[in-house]
């Protein structure tokens, strides 16, 4: 049979440079891309429910001779060099590199082999919108059924950003008896020698219309199929780092649900990942932040105090509903869990941790959709590279999906605090009591002891009793940003922070005679330091001139308890070229000064001068211009705190 390398010309379509929009997509963890996008893919294809679908990663060196039509591939680069030659410095980049590695004697490549799988269905006639064609010829395509974990068809460049080539190789067995093998360039545009410009996709086939060659491709030579599946040649796989350690270690953190369920086997040269052995190769990472959240969540589903919750039915417009169980939440609670819940749909793969739940409560969560019609909506509300749900993806309603959406979140924060919150009883032991309470042996010795009230009332005296305005809480996070702290407070206590907050008041205080007052024009308290002051100026404090607040919105959570670490969101309503922010902690009873250990802006323009005591001394804020002070305070518990800001 006659094997050669099609590109198709454009005729008057097109012309595709190195860059590549679906490659971009995955740009930056190229290694963890391939891994996520490969084993969903396969999961995806499984043939027998019942067992578990195994994906092989193993590198070889194959001959640069026995690389199918490696003359014509290389004329080819050579011309797309002389087309692109001071046009695109990025492609001429890409081809020097390619033309010294097609050279080279051997060439590294990466084979992929998944088992227990389909294969590529459709490969014998390339009929549109088989498994065959939708991998190899659509672009922006995907066949794959409403409890799959892929849906825009754009996982498959995950491979090509693996090679330096730009260039795979595709073999399968199909479940049919059906071998093929077809290679793919996905390169760029190129002029002919006929004065063609091509589309820029290559395509190792047998005829023009590039159809799978029958038979299988023989680049590994100690590797034969012998069951239906699917394998893919990377060619000149040349990672940068530790490759083997990268797929394992995306294995462990987006798999290992899937892992420990018995459905998925990987094996990365010769180590292999199963069931029996995954949660001891988890539990020998190392004990940096994101492995001991991955330890909580294989902690919590290995746990017989986890608890199980069942999503309830749900009744939307337009059809759309839930039975009740279409997704589940496991949670577990105990000291120093991440506070996270882990958010999976129907493969098990991990998308993303939702975070901002409860500062309060310590534990951990995995939230798994699993019902057909639920894990359709969030598919179609996941982005392509499968790590964020978001309403806007659902192009039929977005406010519906928005409300979904929003009403998941609401189940979670709710089981979390109905099953871990400490209840707050009407009664409690009186330890001690007993001391106060009258000796009956005394009572009993004969001698009238009795006392008489007068039970007559005189007069009722009322007193209205004002509600305390209620104080927001913190709770603990890191690296929050403006929206993360809205989020956090909305989450945990359900408060939106809005309006305006501009100081105690104009009042004066009352003296228990009367109801005027409620406030202080005193700008920091009685408290407060005065800059100018040297030696303890912690003990050495002098009441500073009357001035009246700045008016301000301000926000703030709790960064790291332990450490006092604050982050205020403050945004005023008049521009001052130099200002002054003093804090405060609401007490029970009174309120008192923090001393402030250091103070940090994360806006360039806004220029902390100083801090001391419990005011941060600023330059440069503008009005309705929000920034964030960063406040580390001398206090390792959390509090309620309070900020104004001044004019000097």
């Amino acid at each position: 049979m006659n094997t050669f390398w099609n590109f198709p010309a454009a005729t008057g379509g097109m012309i595709n440079s190195i860059n590549n929009a679906g490659l971009e997509t995955f740009r930056g963890n190229a290694i963890e891309s391939l891994t996520r996008e490969v084993c969903q893919n396969s999961l995806d294809a499984v043939k027998d429910s019942t067992r578990p679908v195994v994906v092989e990663f193993h590198s070889f060196a194959a001959d640069t001779k026995d690389f199918p039509n490696v003359y014509e591939l290389k004329e080819v680069y050579l011309q797309c060099q002389k087309t692109w030659e001071g046009r695109n410095r990025k492609s001429e980049d890409f081809l020097k590199q390619a033309l010294t590695l097609i050279n080279q004697p051997k060439i590294n490549m990466l084979r992929i082999s998944d088992f227990n799988t389909k294969g590529l269905e459709g490969a014998r006639n390339g009929e549109l919108g088989s498994p065959w064609s939708s991998l190899v010829k659509e672009a922006g395509s995907s066949n794959k059924d409403e409890s799959s974990g892929g849906s825009f068809g754009i996982g498959k460049s995950a491979p090509f950003l693996n090679s330096n080539l730009r260039t795979l190789f595709y073999s399968s067995l199909d479940a049919s008896g059906y071998h093929s093998h077809i290679g793919v360039a996905n390169i760029m545009s190129f002029r002919k020698e006929n004065d063609q410009i091509t589309l820029g996709n290559g395509y190792y086939t047998y005829n023009e219309k590039s159809l799978a060659i029958p038979g299988e491709v023989l680049l590994d030579s100690n590797y034969k199929r012998t069951e239906s599946g699917t394998d893919i040649f990377i060619s000149a796989f040349e990672p940068s780092g530790d490759w083997e350690k990268e797929i394992i270690k995306s294995v462990l953190h987006n798999f290992f649900i899937t892992v420990l369920n018995n459905k998925l086997v990987v094996k990365i040269n010769t180590l292999e990942i199963n069931q029996d052995n995954i949660q001891q190769l988890i539990m020998d990472l190392e004990d940096n932040e994101e492995n001991q959240y991955l330890k909580n969540y294989i902690q919590l589903l290995i746990s017989d105090k986890a608890i199980k919750v069942p999503y309830p039915a749900k009744q939307y417009k337009h059809g759309i509903s839930f039975e009740e169980g279409e997704a589940t939440l496991y949670m577990l609670n105990g000291e120093d869990l991440n506070r996270r819940v882990l958010m999976t749909r129907k493969t098990g793969m991990r998308i993303f941790e939702q975070k901002n739940i409860s500062g309060s409560i310590s534990f951990t969560g995995v939230l798994m959709i699993t019902g057909t019609n639920m894990n359709n909506i969030f598919k179609q509300m996941e982005n392509p590279a499968h790590n964020e749900w978001s309403h806007e993806r659902y192009e039929k309603n977005p406010n519906l999906a928005k409300k979904i959406y929003a009403e998941l979140r609401s189940f979670i924060r709710n089981a979390v605090k109905e099953h871990y919150q400490e209840k707050i009883t009407d009664s409690m032991d009186a330890v001690g009591l007993s001391d106060f309470l009258p000796n009956k042996n005394l009572m009993d010795s004969g001698v009238n002891k009795t006392e008489s009230l007068n039970s007559t009332i005189k007069h009722i005296i009322t007193k209205e009793k004002k509600e305390a305005p209620k104080k927001r809480k913190v709770s603990k996070s890191r690296d929050l940003n403006v929206e993360e702290i809205d989020e956090q407070l909305a989450g945990e206590f359900g408060i939106t922070p809005t309006g305006d907050q501009g100081g105690n008041g104009t009042g004066t205080h009352g003296d228990g005679t009367t109801t005027n007052g409620g406030g202080s024009t005193d700008q920091g308290g009685q408290n407060e330091v005065n800059p100018d002051t040297t030696g303890e100026t912690d003990k050495k404090r002098e009441r500073k001139p009357s001035k009246d607040p700045i008016t301000i919105k301000q926000r703030y959570a709790c960064v790291e308890r332990e450490n006092g670490k604050y982050s205020f969101f403050i945004s005023p309503k008049k521009s001052l070229p130099s200002g002054r922010l003093v804090f405060k902690v609401m007490g029970e009873q009174s309120d008192y000064d923090l001393p402030i250990k250091n103070a940090s802006s994360d806006d360039s323009n806004v220029i902390v001068e100083k801090f001391s005591s419990n005011t941060v001394y600023l330059n440069s804020i503008e009005a309705n211009k929000g920034f964030v002070i960063n406040v580390e305070v001398d206090y390792s518990d959390y509090c309620v705190m309070e900020v104004e800001l001044y004019e000097n």
